[in-house]
């Protein structure tokens, strides 16, 4: 199941669990998250009044910002899909994990990286190019510091986080094991008092 984001299983040990993050890390993946939603309305008004003042490049431009917003919710989309889907085997759900797992990470910094330095490159006399720009270094920092982090946690807890960013991981067979074993108990405490009632009967009779 997908989970950056990536999405929550017990481990072995007491205390960990997979699906949840370090403080550390869930405060860095919400600066990450609110920063390259703040970058991408940025970076579509650079796009804009370039685009305005007759630039071919401000056409780029814009549609980079939709990427980037694209890139940049991928988080709340996974949510979506988890919600409307919840079966892990369907075809959408696997098309959209391997979307995940091609755009997750530092792989985004390949696309911002150049980005940022095409807009401070070129600005076009547009002072909020340049900070469009330092917001994409900054955000290609913060993808390739998170991406370095959460493979060193699931390096140390031995687990597998195949595409991080999920928030919903629903596992049918947890509550299906959960029932299973609900119902066993429930049995197993009704049958000794059955048991007993029935040899009072017995003796009685």
């Amino acid at each position: 199941m997908v989970t950056d984001v990536k999405d929550f299983e017990l481990l072995g040990g007491p205390t960990t669990m997979t699906g949840y993050s370090r403080p550390s890390e869930g405060k860095l993946t919400a600066v990450t998250r609110i920063l390259g939603v703040c970058t991408a309305i940025v970076v579509c008004g650079v796009g804009v009044d370039v685009a305005y003042h007759r630039h071919v490049m401000g056409f780029y431009v814009t549609a980079a910002s939709a990427v980037i917003f694209f890139l940049e919710i991928t988080w709340a989309i996974s949510l979506f899909i988890q919600v409307c889907i919840r079966n892990d085997d369907s075809l959408c759900w696997g098309c959209w994990s391997g979307v995940l797992a091609i755009t997750r990470g530092w792989r985004r910094a390949i696309l911002y990286l150049p980005l940022s330095c095409i807009l401070a490159w070129k600005p076009h006399r547009l002072w909020l190019s340049f900070v469009a720009a330092a917001l994409l270094a900054v955000l290609s920092l913060l993808h390739i510091v998170s991406s370095a982090l959460s493979r060193r946690g699931n390096e140390l807890t031995g687990s597998a986080d195949c595409v991080g960013e999920s928030l919903l991981n629903t596992r049918p067979e947890s509550y299906d094991r959960f029932e299973d074993v609900l119902v066993t108990e429930v049995l197993d405490d009704g049958i000794p008092g059955s048991t007993c009632r029935m040899a009072e009967s017995d003796g009685e009779m």
